[in-house]
Protein backbone atom coordinates (compact mmCIF):
# COMPACT_ATOMS: atom_id res chain seq x y z
CA UNK A 1 0.00 0.00 0.00
CA UNK A 2 3.04 2.25 0.07
CA UNK A 3 5.21 3.29 -2.86
CA UNK A 4 8.82 2.48 -1.97
CA UNK A 5 10.45 2.88 -5.37
CA UNK A 6 10.03 3.36 -9.07
CA UNK A 7 11.85 2.65 -12.29
CA UNK A 8 11.79 4.57 -15.52
CA UNK A 9 12.88 2.93 -18.74
CA UNK A 10 12.83 3.56 -22.45
CA UNK A 11 12.04 1.30 -25.40
CA UNK A 12 12.69 2.75 -28.84
CA UNK A 13 13.77 0.21 -31.45
CA UNK A 14 14.42 3.06 -33.92
CA UNK A 15 16.82 5.06 -31.70
CA UNK A 16 20.02 5.90 -33.58
CA UNK A 17 22.20 4.95 -30.64
CA UNK A 18 21.83 1.30 -29.65
CA UNK A 19 22.28 2.09 -25.96
CA UNK A 20 19.02 4.08 -25.97
CA UNK A 21 16.87 1.44 -27.66
CA UNK A 22 16.20 -0.49 -24.46
CA UNK A 23 17.47 1.19 -21.32
CA UNK A 24 17.04 2.08 -17.68
CA UNK A 25 16.63 5.84 -17.27
CA UNK A 26 16.24 5.93 -13.50
CA UNK A 27 15.84 3.65 -10.50
CA UNK A 28 14.79 5.24 -7.22
CA UNK A 29 14.20 3.38 -3.96
CA UNK A 30 13.30 4.98 -0.62
CA UNK A 31 16.33 5.13 1.65
CA UNK A 32 14.84 2.95 4.35
CA UNK A 33 13.90 0.30 1.75
CA UNK A 34 17.28 0.03 0.04
CA UNK A 35 19.00 -3.32 0.30
CA UNK A 36 15.70 -5.23 0.42
CA UNK A 37 15.48 -6.22 -3.26
CA UNK A 38 13.13 -3.46 -4.44
CA UNK A 39 15.57 -2.06 -7.01
CA UNK A 40 16.57 -5.53 -8.21
CA UNK A 41 12.90 -6.45 -8.62
CA UNK A 42 12.24 -3.27 -10.63
CA UNK A 43 15.23 -3.73 -12.94
CA UNK A 44 14.45 -7.40 -13.57
CA UNK A 45 10.80 -6.52 -14.29
CA UNK A 46 11.98 -3.91 -16.81
CA UNK A 47 14.32 -6.53 -18.31
CA UNK A 48 11.35 -8.92 -18.67
CA UNK A 49 9.40 -6.19 -20.45
CA UNK A 50 12.36 -5.52 -22.77
CA UNK A 51 12.62 -9.23 -23.56
CA UNK A 52 8.88 -9.44 -24.28
CA UNK A 53 9.32 -6.57 -26.76
CA UNK A 54 12.05 -8.47 -28.61
CA UNK A 55 15.15 -6.74 -27.22
CA UNK A 56 18.26 -8.78 -26.48
CA UNK A 57 19.76 -6.38 -23.94
CA UNK A 58 18.94 -3.67 -21.44
CA UNK A 59 21.45 -0.86 -20.98
CA UNK A 60 22.18 1.70 -18.29
CA UNK A 61 24.58 4.59 -17.74
CA UNK A 62 25.80 5.48 -14.26
CA UNK A 63 28.48 7.35 -12.35
CA UNK A 64 31.38 5.15 -11.27
CA UNK A 65 32.65 5.14 -7.70
CA UNK A 66 31.84 3.84 -4.25
CA UNK A 67 29.12 6.43 -3.59
CA UNK A 68 27.19 5.68 -6.80
CA UNK A 69 25.10 2.79 -8.05
CA UNK A 70 28.02 0.83 -9.52
CA UNK A 71 27.77 -2.06 -7.04
CA UNK A 72 24.00 -2.23 -7.52
CA UNK A 73 24.07 -2.43 -11.33
CA UNK A 74 26.92 -4.96 -11.36
CA UNK A 75 25.11 -7.00 -8.70
CA UNK A 76 21.99 -7.18 -10.86
CA UNK A 77 24.12 -8.50 -13.73
CA UNK A 78 25.11 -5.48 -15.81
CA UNK A 79 28.56 -5.65 -17.37
CA UNK A 80 30.43 -2.45 -18.14
CA UNK A 81 31.15 -2.50 -21.86
CA UNK A 82 32.21 1.09 -22.45
CA UNK A 83 32.62 4.54 -20.95
CA UNK A 84 30.75 7.66 -22.03
CA UNK A 85 32.58 10.79 -23.10
CA UNK A 86 31.88 12.12 -19.57
CA UNK A 87 33.54 9.17 -17.83
CA UNK A 88 30.32 7.39 -16.88
CA UNK A 89 29.96 3.62 -17.00
CA UNK A 90 27.93 2.21 -19.87
CA UNK A 91 26.62 -1.19 -18.86
CA UNK A 92 24.61 -3.90 -20.55
CA UNK A 93 22.41 -6.64 -19.12
CA UNK A 94 22.13 -9.42 -21.70
CA UNK A 95 18.65 -10.84 -21.98
CA UNK A 96 19.43 -14.10 -23.78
Amino acid sequence: DEVVGFIRGNFDPDARQREFRSCVWRVTVAGDQQGRGVGRFAVLALADEARSRGFDQLSAVWEPGDDGPDRFFRGVGFEVVDETQYGECFGVLKLG
